[in-house]
């Protein structure tokens, strides 16, 4: 039972974004960017590109080996008999476990500039997440779970008080999940919200190439983990950082059209480097009686690749249209325990498209005609998930002011 949304939050914010350039600020110039981004999703793709619930993972069903599990004793042992007696097996089930899960991300970011030199930017961001989960999980019992009633109810058998402590035990379903969860050490299913600090970005930018139909730049920069990691005790966590460090490289195309048009394309690819964390060694058919242990872990690596035409008027007027691919390789646990690693792993492998537009104005020429008292801009961007593999379905909205000075 792990819902997996791990990489939602991170994602929110760590991708790269189609409107890419090569601009970089003149030596001496500062730039504050405040970013705003918001999200919500109840769903995500599954490995072949299908939209499910978020709460797929809790989509479980309640076993006859579950319900054993649940008494003590002789009483367990005349109830395995009982089983055995009227042909019911332990992998028969008497029911299944539904949820709905709604997730939100409000992210603010800000983002530090500086010139260095003409051709050199330094650039730092620590983005600062919003987040919560409202979960709903409910149960309804199937055809194995009606003749096991009928069973209890027999006169030949008299169990009469049996059948009816069966039916209340499918009545709250619920409520002794979150007890059997609650005994090994998981926060009981229920709202979530949360905010904090994620992780810290430095990244440098270097324009090489400055001709009139090409300009070149490269950037590298890496990510540290200052941002909380997920916590094994709650299924419905969103982490703001993944726990290890990230190196990171860009190289970035402009070709120029016109005096007011060009097209970008970029690619970026990301190393997520090795580390350790505490985890849950869960397997896929037992996700709640699951022990904690150091666990040593490589993320899978990275990479975006984006296009995008865009427009700027000497007005101050600019728009935008532009795809992305991103594409994040599976994960790797050192873990013996094969169906262990198996449940760890899985999922991990994740790819998307998106196609983005953007609208903004900036006074920055206006300034320099000396028409406007102080540099800025402003833009909002909209992203649009096409299609994708083993991520939520997210579309996110953006809002950008830059500061000069």
């Amino acid at each position: 039972m792990n819902v997996k949304i791990l990489g939602l939050a991170l994602l929110a914010c760590n991708t790269a974004y189609a409107f890419e350039s090569t601009k970089v600020l003149p030596k001496g110039v500062r730039n504050l960017d405040i970013r705003s981004l918001y999200t919500q999703t109840s769903k995500k793709t599954d490995l072949h590109g299908d939209e499910v619930s978020l709460a797929v993972d809790l989509y479980k069903p309640l076993k006859f080996s579950n319900i054993l599990q649940g008494e003590e004793g002789l009483k367990r042992t005349q109830l395995n008999a009982f089983m055995i007696a009227r042909g019911f097996k332990e992998t028969d089930t008497v029911g299944n476990f539904r949820a709905s899960l709604n997730a939100q991300i409000n992210v603010w970011a800000p983002v530090l500039a500086w010139g260095i030199t003409d051709k050199i930017t330094l650039a730092g961001a620590m983005p600062y997440y919003s987040t919560s989960t409202d979960i709903n999980v409910g149960f309804r019992s199937n055809e194995g779970g009606d003749a096991l009633l009928r069973a209890f109810e027999d006169p030949a058998v008299n169990y009469y008080y049996a059948a009816v402590e069966a039916s209340d035990k499918f009545a709250n379903a619920v409520g002794r999940l979150n007890e059997r969860l609650e005994k090994n050490g998981y926060e009981p299913l229920d709202s979530w919200n949360q905010s904090g600090w994620g992780d810290f970005t430095l990244a440098a930018k270097a324009l090489v190439q400055e001709g009139p139909v090409l300009r070149t730049s490269t950037t590298f920069g890496f990510n540290a983990p200052t941002g909380r990691t997920d916590n094994p005790n709650i299924l419905s966590d969103l982490p703001y950082g993944d726990g290890q460090w990230d190196l990171f490289a860009q190289l970035t195309l402009d070709q120029i059209i016109s005096k007011n048009f060009f097209i970008n394309q970029f690619v970026k690819y990301t190393n997520q480097l090795p580390d350790r964390k505490e985890m849950r060694w869960k397997t896929f058919d037992e996700t709640v009686e699951a022990t904690r242990h150091q666990t040593d872990f490589k993320l899978g690596d990275k990479v975006d690749a984006g296009i995008s035409f865009q427009y700027e008027q000497d007005s101050g007027l600019n728009a935008g249209l532009g795809g992305l691919y991103y594409r994040k390789f599976g994960d790797r646990y050192d873990v013996d325990i094969v169906d262990v690693k198996n449940e760890l792993k899985r999922a991990t492998d994740q790819n998307a498209l998106y196609w983005q537009a953007r609208l903004g104005y900036s006074t920055v020429e206006a300034y320099r005609r000396k028409e406007f008292a102080l540099p800025m801009s402003a833009t909002i961007e909209y992203r649009k998930q096409y299609e994708s593999q083993n991520l939520a379905v997210t579309d996110f909205t953006q809002i950008d002011l830059n500061l000069f000075f």
